[in-house]
């Protein structure tokens, strides 16, 4: 049975402030997986996380202000998109005018929302013929796209799928005093009960989704072989992107995160929120987004008609799971 194995939050010391560094916090580090059914132990289920754990960015916040670590992403100058290799997969840095020629349909309207923000990671399939189906990953608070990107070696998607990994602005975040990181959204608070949804950025977020979304549309990807998923932070983005789209898309993964702007469904609703199926992973030692608030999001969901599948994973914390991975994987399968 694999042990449960977090990593330490590295401690920065400065002139004045004690700082925690949490540049990949919401990320996680893969491995190499066991075979497809063979991997699942009985007990616990092993977890990890990519650079510092998140939750010691509340344990330091009355010391000082938190740091965010960068992630170097080599890119090519004049919009060029500089690929390396993640095993067979061709990885890139998408322009910010478009991501390719191929895009060209895409509005301008489009093109100036995605040069708001950084540019994705694109991992391209290794089959022949280009994609035929899109994962759009969203990172949590104060990660990057690049925290994520190795999913696409790790998860096992059908044919032909391209993987995108977008990175959040950086902003002020009240919940660090403040402190700018990488962030879909500002937050304020971590428990059910105090946490101030900020509408507004929730909603620039989901536009620029939208955007992402469109673009692979022009690239010739149908809308309904294109999934939205995010884990924490980009899990509530990934929820309301999918749940009020005009499209009608593939699915929603909402992985260790919750349901946002409660108050509004079903009037939000968009057409097709109850017929796209949606996957929630929590753990049930989260002590970030408690396992209780995503249970509380599945229960709104399936209680209006959502097609939502909630899967717990007994002993994992704010991160992410072999077994958990495996669902996701699942999931793909059948949806697209």
């Amino acid at each position: 049975r694999r042990s449960m194995r977090v990593a330490r939050a590295p401690i920065a010391r400065g002139a004045s402030a004690v700082t925690t560094t949490i540049g990949g916090g919401e990320g996680w580090r893969g491995r190499e997986r066991r075979g497809r059914r063979g991997r699942r132990s009985d007990g616990g289920v092993a977890s990890w996380v990519r650079g510092a754990a998140f939750g010691a960015v509340l344990a330091t916040r009355a010391r000082g202000a938190v740091a965010v670590a960068s992630v170097a992403v080599a890119s090519g100058g004049g919009g060029a998109t500089t690929s390396h290799r993640y095993g067979q997969r061709r990885v890139g840095v998408a322009s910010r005018a478009g991501m390719s020629a191929s895009s060209a349909a895409a509005s301008d309207d489009d093109v100036k929302i995605a040069a708001e923000y950084p540019k994705p990671i694109v991992v391209e399939p290794r089959e022949s013929g280009g994609a035929t189906r899109t994962v759009v990953m969203l990172h949590g608070l104060g990660d990057t796209g690049a925290g994520w990107a190795s999913a696409a070696q790790q998860i096992r998607a059908p044919a032909n799928t391209r993987w995108i990994f977008p990175t959040a602005r950086t902003v002020p975040v009240t919940l660090n005093g403040g402190a700018r990181m990488t962030a879909w959204f500002d937050l304020n608070a971590l428990d059910a009960e105090s946490i101030i949804d900020d509408e507004t950025m929730i909603n620039e977020s989901v536009r620029y989704v939208e955007a992402l979304v469109r673009q692979e549309m022009a690239k010739g990807v149908a809308s309904d072989k294109i999934v939205i998923g995010g884990f924490s932070q980009g899990g509530v983005v990934a929820l309301t992107a999918v749940l009020r789209s005009e499209l009608k898309l593939a699915g929603c993964l909402a992985l260790s995160t919750y349901l946002p702007l409660r108050d509004q469904y079903p009037a939000k609703f968009g057409p097709y929120a109850k017929d796209v199926p949606i996957l929630q992973g929590h753990g049930t030692n989260d002590m970030v987004l408690r396992y209780d608030y995503g249970k509380m999001s599945n229960d709104v969901l399936t209680s209006n008609g959502v097609k939502a599948d909630f899967k717990t994973y007994t002993g994992m914390a704010h991160s992410a799971c072999a077994e958990e991975f495996d669902d996701v994987a699942d999931f793909l399968e059948s949806v697209l």
